[in-house]
């Protein structure tokens, strides 16, 4: 669609190419023109343009113009890590109510539209921006971490280790 209407551009602007005058001032300087306000020295010159075909506008397009193109969230500038700070692997957990409470490290911080994700036993639990994951009503049980870092469109940017935590509840005297 781009290329139609860049054609189109073209074709319609061929037309209406205004006159172009010649003319050389007193220090001897040649001027050119396509001003109406010209010196009576003037002459026009005749100026031939040939529109460009469309196979020289599709190989004009440099890997490096589509490059530009991309969002910035698609791919990050500098490589960006992430690790589970806490809680640590094989760690005994102990809460009543389920609740655990995951923290990332990052390796830089998180540029726009980038988000971590957090997974329990393969399944997505949540996505967010903040570092910290606060999970409540986890089963009792075993059950494995890890953290992705994921770009606007889903795609998986980063990922942490496995971890396995293992959940238990408080026992009462």
């Amino acid at each position: 669609m781009k290329h139609v209407m860049l054609l189109i551009l073209l074709l319609t602007s061929y037309a209406s190419v205004a006159a172009i005058y010649q003319w050389t001032d007193e220090q001897g300087i040649t001027h050119f023109s396509d001003d109406e306000s010209k010196p009576e020295s003037a002459t026009e010159i005749d100026v031939k343009l040939t529109p460009p075909s469309i196979p020289s506008l599709i190989q004009s397009r440099t890997p490096e113009a589509s490059a530009a193109n991309t969002t910035h969230t698609d791919i990050p500038l500098i490589p960006i890590g992430i690790s589970i700070h806490s809680p640590i692997d094989q760690q005994t957990l102990r809460s009543n109510s389920g609740v655990i409470i995951v923290s990332a490290t990052l390796s830089t911080t998180l540029t726009y539209g980038l988000k971590i994700r957090l997974l329990i036993d393969g399944v997505i639990h949540s996505e967010q921006v903040d570092s910290q994951f606060n999970v409540s009503n986890v089963p009792i049980g075993t059950h494995k971490l890890q953290l992705q870092i994921i770009n606007n469109l889903g795609k998986v940017i980063a990922s942490s280790e496995l971890i396995t935590v293992y959940l238990h509840r408080f026992k009462a005297n």
